[in-house]
Order: C-alpha cells, then structure tokens, then sequence
C-alpha cells in the first residue's frame, strides 16, 4: 500500500507567505583594504629575529649550519608556544638577494594584473645611503618612490642605446 502524504494546506488568505525573519545564513562583509602587518623585529626562543607578515606567518633569519637563512613560514600554536609548520620556504642570502632584485620585475607584473603594491620607504630617517655611483648621499637627497621608478626607467633606455 502506498503511504499518503499530506499536502500543505493553503493560508487562510491563499497568498504567498513572505517570511520577514532574518535568514540564519550569514553574508561575506567586505574587508577593509589588506594592510601590510607589519612589526618591529622580535626574538624567538632560539634567539633568531623575526618579523611577522601575517597572523600565521613569518619571515625569520637564522642560522642553519653555519649558513645565514632567511625564511618564509607558517606558524602554528601548540601548548603555548609557537611552532615552524611544514609550509614555507628557507632562502640562503645569495638566493634571497636574487629575489630582492627581482622585486622591481615582479611588481611591475603585479601592476600590468591590476594588482596595487605598497612600496615601503627604506630612506626614512636620516641614514648615510650609497647610490648607484657609489658616492655617499642623505636619505633627504634621494627621490621619492613615485620619481625613482621614473629614475629606473630613464636609466634602462640610456644603457639600451649603448
């Protein structure tokens, strides 16, 4: 024998029913612009200083045999403490130093994506800065990040023509 379900029955009325509580599913806020988080360096328990990047990851320098290492990793907490996870990456200085100087190259292809980079201000304060003529010069005397891209570009096309 088949099993008889009951229909709905109609309201009273016979018209749609419009639920006019809030919904239980909870809609995606917009976050506000993603902020460098950045920090003053700080020891670790082995004593290697670090810098945070984000809640979870960090950017440390460190010793591995013998070897200066800089390293890009997740952190997790474990009993109060907060432990290296299995991702991330150890650069030795040459390697590191090959993807500094890589960085103008990479921001440049961010920029032609559509994608802003917030270029950090390393001549803040007045520190003697060696330029590309390897004469001594003060933080005061060098451009701002807008005019040293116009620099760079300038430079390139005169050692092009050569």
């Amino acid at each position: 024998m088949p099993l008889r379900t009951k229909k709905r029955s109609p309201d009273a009325e016979g018209d749609l029913v419009i639920d006019n509580g809030h919904s239980s599913k909870r809609t995606k806020t917009k976050a506000s612009q993603a902020k460098p988080y950045v920090k003053e360096g700080e020891t670790d328990s082995n004593g290697d200083r670090y810098w945070e990047i984000s809640k979870a990851r960090r950017v440390t320098i460190s010793s591995f045999r013998g070897k200066t290492m800089i390293s890009i990793r997740e952190y997790y907490e474990k009993d109060g403490q907060e432990l290296p996870g299995k991702k991330g990456i150890a650069l030795p200085v040459e390697q590191f130093s090959s993807l500094v100087s890589l960085l103008p190259d990479i921001e440049s292809a961010l920029q032609a994506s559509g994608e802003s980079i917030s270029r950090p201000n390393y001549a803040s304060g007045s520190e003697m800065i060696v330029d590309e003529a390897g004469e001594d010069c003060e933080s005061g005397d060098l451009l701002d990040a807008g005019d040293s891209r116009k620099n760079i570009e300038v430079t390139s096309e005169d050692d092009s023509d050569e």
